[in-house]
């Protein structure tokens, strides 16, 4: 079995203290296929060093589409999917191939709108999203630009030590 890392990110903001602690439960979890409501392992490789790395992140869905939002900001999972947005997507011991793509503007505020209401009863969704009002344009712009969105969408499958399920029509 692999075991999940909890990175911490060198550069940007720190993680809350205990988060990395208390993320290593619920991705031991995952790891086993326990069902975690919307949580899901996301891999992604090192943009350095080239290894996996495995966090379990909270998966939105909205408007028909499926979302992560990174409610501590900048972390090493943000780094990891902007230098390569191949990645994987693992529930119930299914690994899924994916890709990640960044989004902005608008589309970026709805999707943040829709997590926080979402979520609000998570902890560290409160607390990453207090003090800010939900309908004040301003205020979620600014906060817009510290909690990174991505679009996850299908990707063709890639051979790691697990086994990918492909999307329908994908080339295995």
């Amino acid at each position: 079995m692999i075991q999940p890392n909890i990175p911490t990110p060198r550069e940007g903001r720190r993680l809350p203290p205990g988060v990395r602690e208390a993320a290593r439960l619920p991705a031991r979890l995952l790891a086993l296929g326990l069902p975690l409501g919307p949580l899901r392992l996301l891999r992604t490789r090192g943009r350095r060093s080239g290894r996996t790395h495995v966090v379990p992140v909270v998966v939105l869905r909205h408007r028909g589409r499926t979302w992560l939002v990174s409610p501590f900001g900048d972390t090493a999972w943000v780094h990891n999917a902007r230098a390569d947005p191949r990645a994987e997507l693992e529930h119930l011991r299914r690994a899924h191939a994916v890709e990640l793509v960044e989004v902005t503007g608008a589309e970026r505020l709805a999707v943040l709108r829709r997590y926080r209401t979402r979520f609000a009863a998570i902890g560290y969704v409160r607390t990453a999203f207090a003090g800010t009002p939900l309908h004040d344009d301003d205020a979620m712009a600014h906060l817009a630009a510290r909690h990174p969105v991505f679009a996850v969408s299908s990707a063709p499958a890639v051979r790691t030590a697990r086994t990918v399920q492909t999307a329908p029509g994908s080339p295995a």
